[in-house]
């Protein structure tokens, strides 16, 4: 009884890791079926010989394209796979012909008369000649393979079936007509083809229209899921286990980051299957085109959940809970400001939050699954796929299992006006309990950055589940209409790919020309995956070579500017010019030739070098292609030698040397050793399968034999990433076991068909390797710094369009269309740059490296990768919302704070600038290097300033009034306040008189302080993106010397001495006059007077006034002031003590273990009153090596 029990534990164990390893769900093994159904019935019609007769004379290319249009994909991978093979087929054969006919040529009358051995005793130099035409075709058919592979790896699937037909034609003898080849390929060419075709669509058919139902339902269920558990975890952080709304506690937060990377891939795999679908002609109710608005809603709405994600994780950090952490997603060591934000006002201000956002919360989330459940009656999916959420206490979703269950009419429209009821309620109620607090809401800080995140990427999503709702209703009301008309009549043919020029293109192109990330494996496997870089053994697309010309303005300035002087020189006429005009008709005419002649001269030339820049990668992986090839394939073309080639198999060498050649070093050594694996175990079942046959007396036997090892191969080819290993395992099979029982004039015994395939993998791929180390080698290594610092100036950029108005004009819109448009192209090619720089970093592994080990080095460019990415998710999301709201600070007070934005901009560029540089030359950090921390705080400061001194007059003047809808933006639309007016009648409690403070409740202004939020916590990714470029690149620093010192020693050091009287110096008010406190920032306050006007009443009723009327209190010191103190300032001189030095190079080490123990209560974004100096004209924040002296002497005490 125990043995029993031993041995079935043993074999449940022996099962859990066998699933671990090797997992394999029931499409996965559907797919394995029909591939290995395909390609066993294709090597069993090699073996009939009535069949093999209407084959030609290259019958083993039928099990060879049955494994490379395999039907193991959904039935548009299939057919798009079927039309690339039979272009490249095509081409191929026309290609070949007509080389091989300008060869015979050379050979003269005696073509077809003459064998090559006869024409090489008889004839050498005809034939001579007829090799070298047929090398030189050879030549260019390579370099265009190399070519269009690096362009993009969709055309692999042309290329490669033209590089099979070119190169085994060239190879055939030259006696042969051009029927015969013909023949020869294209039957199991079109052979192989249908019968891919046939069992894709007969053996468990997969249709794509369907599997984009599918997707999108799964990528609803991960939004609903993850706008579900980001509200709750906010809402509810503060009170996790008796939370009386909500049912059980929010889950931990490492589970909700890995939500946004989860989500980002399921938009990206709709995406993929709707242009997949182009290639199918559906039969249906409802056409896949139907699905693209709800898709394209899909992508805004990710950012939006972002957004909240983010919000949780600030507001986690800031309460201060880590028992919920798991593993090390969020071990990033930086020293974030919100650890300086007041938690209690946070708690606070959740306490009277919490159930209106539960409120909307439950409206939401109930319209997101009356969404799910018309999709899935829509698009015929099954209901079990929807998902269900029974999180609130009050509110139970009915389930349904089958069709006849749901309800006959959803009423759509009443969903929508009560979801946008409850928003509008939403937003009122908002406002009204801000306002209640005893909160100065014109001090920007980081309780309210953190709370605006949260709420208007909150409210955006509610916008865009609204949006979603409007596109649901036009699907159900068209398929409802159809399905009156009848199973017959309300069906139709949707043939996607002829609806309109862009789907057109894509059907065309086989891909959307933006989003380049189709690798080789992905073409040959025919089942796109969104994440494929992260798999283990997965390639990387190329760059394409002009994206970084095109996006990013440095070198397109640079040009613009040269050109702008060259036309400047231009411009000033002489009078020799003018009195040239008399010349005679006849010689002016010449001149005007040689000029046009000259000019269209130069233009060729800047066209021919622009070319060559734009396609150099193109350039150097053909020319690499094409001499690989020709070293292994030149004996072919040597009349001497060539039957001596052709005898050893010289196909199968050519054959493994193009598919060993990667862009990369690192790439090709991984795949010369996928390859290599993949040839020796294939050929060694091969051999098995022969001898299992006993010598070919038995074909069942050695068919059935083959299934076994087939089976293998297909699920290493179909569910893993070793796609290159698995489909020359296949290959090799049948083409071992086929050369040594087809009847021909090379045919040998199984032995040695096995040796010459190990031969060919050996010999094809070790040139392979050669060329690319020795002919323009490209190191996978070299290619990750490019990525990395493309991506650092694409931060750069974005940051640039981001930030507009930066010279103080004065703007209207702050995110116009146009630059979001861009900011989003380059957003996109950054993400992009990201996976490929995944991909770079698993090939480096795989280089020879005499530098030491990678592994350590590999960990920082983890780590550096997650920091950008981390930078771009908050750049999307804060852009986003500006282009839906604006900022109330550019829109209205950038003349002032412009000055400071600038700064803040400029440190952030020139930061991500320096990074750039260090990656691409490998060199140093620059000893100077701008803060973007404290030019943000000041930022910040200058807001707070700037509002107190525009309002500080009409404080006392403001009368209480009655509230009406002053709190949302001049823009809103008739149909929300006309929803307010409804839901203002149906209130509990009444409004009575607000305060001022709708400026600061104003939508714009919230944007503003969401932006702000997130540009706090890109400025720390910045920060610790610094200190690990310096592990790569080092730094410039000066370790002795005057320059290695702190930032102001010795005042500094005066500071510690007679530190008790420099803190209650400090602490100690004054007071001040009303003429002094009216004196506040001349220069800001007479330009704001000027603006805000003098009137009372015009104050009452168009400008916001600020609540704190006894801001202008003062200090005695201002440490501020005296950090950035200016010569001749009010007749005052510098301290005697105080050295005019402003930066120090040798603080890097102290600066980066002592960062997170500053003293600092609040930051400058409190602006508090005490900080402030009535004269003072400067915040600047306290000198950083005086605040580590400050904060040592404080542990001290």
């Amino acid at each position: 009884m125990m043995a029993s029990r031993a041995t079935v534990g043993r074999i449940k164990k022996f099962v859990r890791w066998w699933q671990h390893h090797f997992p394999c769900d029931r499409i996965l093994a559907q797919r394995i079926t029909k591939s290995t159904v395909n390609s066993t019935v294709a090597f069993i019609f090699c073996l009939i010989p009535k069949v093999r007769d209407h084959l030609g004379t290259e019958p083993a290319m039928l099990p060879l394209i049955s494994v490379m249009v395999h039907p193991g994909r959904r039935v548009s991978g299939t057919i798009q796979g079927a039309i690339y093979c039979m272009t490249g087929l095509v081409f191929g054969l026309a290609y070949a012909i007509f080389g091989r006919f300008l060869a015979q040529r050379c050979l003269g009358s005696t073509w077809n008369t003459l064998s090559e051995p006869e024409q090489y005793a008889m004839h050498y130099e005809r034939l001579q000649a007829a090799l070298a035409i047929l090398a030189v075709f050879e030549t260019l058919m390579l370099f265009f393979h190399g070519w269009m592979r690096s362009v993009s790896h969709h055309y692999f699937g042309i290329v490669f079936p033209l590089f099979l037909v070119v190169h085994f034609t060239f190879m055939a003898p030259l006696t042969e007509s051009s029927g015969v080849i013909a023949q020869s390929f294209s039957s199991p060419f079109y052979l192989g083809i249908a019968m891919s075709i046939f069992w894709n669509l007969t053996l468990f058919p997969e249709f794509g229209s369907t599997f984009l139902g599918n997707a999108t339902i799964d990528t609803l269920n991960e939004v609903h899921k993850a706008i579900d558990e980001s509200v709750r975890f906010f809402v509810s952080m503060d009170n996790r286990e008796n939370d009386d709304l909500y049912n059980g506690p929010p889950i931990t937060l490492s589970k909700l980051v890995k939500m946004k990377s989860t989500i980002s891939k399921k938009v990206g795999n709709c995406l993929l299957v709707l242009d997949e679908c182009i290639y199918e002609i559906s039969y249906s109710y409802l056409s896949p085109l139907q699905l693209k608005p709800i898709i394209d809603l899909l992508k805004p709405l990710n950012m939006y959940i972002n957004g909240l994600v983010n919000a949780c994780q600030l507001e986690f950090i800031l309460l201060g809970s880590q028992q919920n952490i798991e593993g090390d997603t969020m071990d990033i060591d930086t020293n974030k400001e919100i650890l300086y934000a007041d938690a209690a006002k946070l708690l606070k201000i959740l306490e009277r939050m919490k159930q209106p956002v539960y409120e909307l919360h439950r409206y939401m989330s109930e319209c997101i699954y009356i969404s799910k459940l018309i999709l899935s009656y829509a698009y015929d999916v099954d209901l079990g796929r929807v998902d269900t959420n029974g999180m609130f206490a009050d509110m139970n979703l009915p389930t349904y299992n089958h069709r006849e269950e749901l309800p006959e009419d959803f009423n759509v429209d009443e969903h929508i006006n009560k979801l946008t009821a409850a928003l509008v309620e939403f937003d009122v109620t908002f406002r009204e309990e801000m306002i209640h607090l005893d909160i100065d809401l014109l001090n920007p800080n980081d309780e309210m950055f953190l709370l605006s995140s949260f709420l208007m990427n909150f409210k955006q999503s509610t916008q865009s589940v609204i949006s979603i709702l409007e596109h649901v209703k036009n699907i159900y009301s068209t398929r409802k209409a159809r399905e009156e008309k009848g199973w017959i009549r309300g069906k139709s043919l949707w043939s996607t790919f002829l609806s309109d020029k862009r789907s057109f293109k894509i059907w065309l192109k086989g891909g959307r020309p933006t989003s380049n990330v189709i690798t080789e494996n992905e073409s040959l496997k025919g089942t796109f995956d969104y994440d494929q870089y992260n798999a283990l053994g997965g390639l990387a697309v190329r760059r394409p070579s002009n994206e970084e010309d095109d996006l990013l303005g440095q070198k397109r300035s640079t040009a613009a500017a040269s050109s702008n002087n060259q036309d400047s020189k231009q411009l000033p006429v002489s009078t020799r010019d003018i009195g040239d005009s008399s010349l005679p008709a006849t010689k002016a005419n010449k001149k005007i030739g040689y000029k046009y002649l000259s000019y269209y001269l130069t233009m060729f030339l800047i066209s021919a070098d622009k070319f060559y820049r734009k396609s150099k990668a193109h350039f150097r992986f053909g020319f690499q292609v094409a001499i690989a090839l020709m070293l292994a394939s030149f004996p072919m073309f040597v009349p001497k030698i060539r039957h001596w080639y052709v005898e050893y198999r010289g196909t199968w060498i050519g054959f493994v040397c193009i598919l060993c050649l990667e862009p990369s070093v690192g790439g090709t050594f991984w795949v010369f050793f996928l390859r290599a694996v993949g040839v020796i175990s294939g050929s060694a079942w091969a051999y098995l399968s022969y001898v299992a046959g006993v010598n070919q007396t038995n074909p069942y036997l050695e068919t059935i034999v083959t299934i076994f090892g087939a089976v293998p191969g297909f699920y290493f080819l179909l569910g893993t990433p070793y796609v290159k290993a698995a489909i020359i395992q296949i290959i090799s099979i049948y083409i071992v076991m086929l050369a040594a029982i087809l009847p021909s004039s090379n045919k040998g015994g199984i032995l040695v068909s096995f040796a010459k395939r190990c031969l060919a993998v050996g010999y094809g791929g070790l040139i392979a390797l050669v060329v690319q180390l020795t002919f323009f080698p490209i190191k996978a290594r070299d290619q990750l710094n490019e990525e990395i610092a493309f991506v650092c100036g694409c931060i750069s950029e974005m940051e640039l369009l981001y930030a507009s108005g930066l010279e103080g004009e004065s703007l209207k819109i702050s995110m116009t269309d146009d630059r979001y448009q861009k900011f989003n192209r380059i957003s996109q090619s950054a993400k992009s740059a990201l996976g490929r720089a995944e991909a770079y970093k698993g090939l480096t592994r795989q280089e020879p490296r005499l530098k030491g080990e990678y592994t350590e080095l590999e960990n920082v460019f983890s780590q550096i990768i997650f920091v950008q990415r981390q930078i771009l998710d908050r750049m999307d999301n804060v852009a986003l919302l500006r282009k839906q709201y604006g900022s109330g600070v550019i829109e209205e007070l950038n003349s002032v704070v412009y000055p400071y934005r600038r700064q803040m901009v400029a440190s952030l560029s020139n930061c991500m600038r320096a990074i750039q540089e260090a990656f691409l030359n490998k060199t140093p950090l620059p000893q100077f290097l701008p803060s973007a921390r404290v030019a943000h705080r000041r930022l910040i400061n200058m807001v707070s300033r700037a509002l107190h001194n525009r309002y500080r007059n009409q404080l006392e003047a403001l009368k209480p009034r009655v509230v009406v809808d002053k709190f949302r933006d001049d823009e809103s639309s008739d149909v929300e306040e006309g929803l307010m007016m409804k839901t203002k009648n149906n209130r509990d409690r009444s409004r009575n008189t607000l305060p001022p403070h709708e400026y600061a409740l104003k939508e714009k202004f919230l944007s503003w302080n969401a932006s702000s939020a997130a540009t706090e916590e890109v400025i720390e990714y910045v920060e610790e993106l610094l200190d690990l470029t310096k592990i790569l690149v080092g730094i410039n620093e000066f370790k002795y010397g005057f320059l290695s010192r702190p930032l102001y020693e010795d005042w500094a050091a005066e500071a510690v001495v007679g530190f008790n009287n420099f803190v209650k110096a400090g602490v100690s008010k004054k007071s001040v006059s009303e003429n002094e406190s009216g004196d506040v920032n001349s220069a800001i306050s007479e330009e704001e007077e000027i603006s805000s006007g003098s009137s009372t009443s015009r104050a009452e009723g168009e400008q916001p006034v600020a609540f704190n009327s006894k801001y202008t209190e003062n200090n005695g010191i201002n440490l501020a002031r005296i950090a950035s103190h200016k010569i001749g300032q009010d007749n005052q001189g510098l301290p005697i003590n105080l050295k005019n030095r402003t930066y120090s190079i040798g603080s890097y080490p102290d600066s980066v273990n002592q960062l997170s123990a500053l003293s600092r209560k609040k930051t400058l974004g409190d602006a508090d009153s005490n900080y402030f100096d009535g004269e003072d004209t400067s915040d600047d924040e306290l000198p950083l090596a005086l605040k580590k002296i400050v904060s040592h002497k404080s542990r001290k005490q």
